[in-house]
């Protein structure tokens, strides 16, 4: 349906912050239109609020850029969402619903897009800050990234580099993603390894 999802408040501020540190940076050097990085929250009545698709900036966002996905449906080509909004949902929607299904105990989903530089600059302190990489590249867009991230989240307190998961406009960022119990939780998290990794 077109229902404009509400309670949004808390993920247009979230959308905010970490967009002013370019973790959901707006697409450069690109003719598509969009920005990196969603995120999503359980909905109270079931399912959960996410990003839509092809957000020029995630700063500034009002309900309508939001979709309540109720639950997905597999299907003989794929997975079918069933959804509220006027948009469509992101394009890592099934990633967030597969994490969501599989961890009972978390209500928030965050990918961001962090710079190489820091993601990569220190190895050595991954360790330290439960920063664990995926053993394999996930297939952007499919239930497979969903999959190869959940394997990587051995404590829901680790942060999860996304392996090659970085667009051609943008190489200088790789995809991560993190889940909380709550979305602060989830935010602070991703705002949390995007300093203690600063070089």
């Amino acid at each position: 349906s077109d229902t404009v999802p509400e309670n949004t408040a808390a993920l247009r501020e979230a959308c905010t912050t970490l967009a002013a540190r370019d973790l959901h940076a707006s697409y450069e050097n690109t003719d598509l239109i969009g920005s990196n990085g969603n995120i999503s929250q359980r909905h109270p009545e079931g399912g959960f609020l996410i990003t839509g698709t092809q957000l020029p900036s995630k700063e500034g966002l009002g309900p309508a850029d939001f979709v309540h996905i109720a639950d997905y449906a597999k299907t003989d080509s794929g997975y079918t969402a069933n959804y509220h909004g006027t948009r469509l949902p992101s394009s890592e929607s099934l990633m967030h619903w597969h994490l969501l299904e599989s961890f009972p105990e978390v209500n928030a989903v965050v990918h961001a897009h962090e710079f190489n530089d820091r993601l990569y600059g220190n190895r050595e302190l991954w360790s330290e800050f439960k920063v664990v990489e995926t053993a394999r590249p996930g297939v952007p867009g499919t239930i497979d990234l969903g999959e190869v991230a959940c394997e990587a989240f051995a404590d829901i307190g680790h942060y999860v580099i996304l392996k090659d998961h970085v667009p051609p406009w943008d190489q200088h960022r790789t995809g991560a993603v993190v889940i909380g119990r709550t979305l602060a939780e989830a935010v602070g998290r991703a705002l949390f390894i995007h300093e203690v990794l600063q070089p």
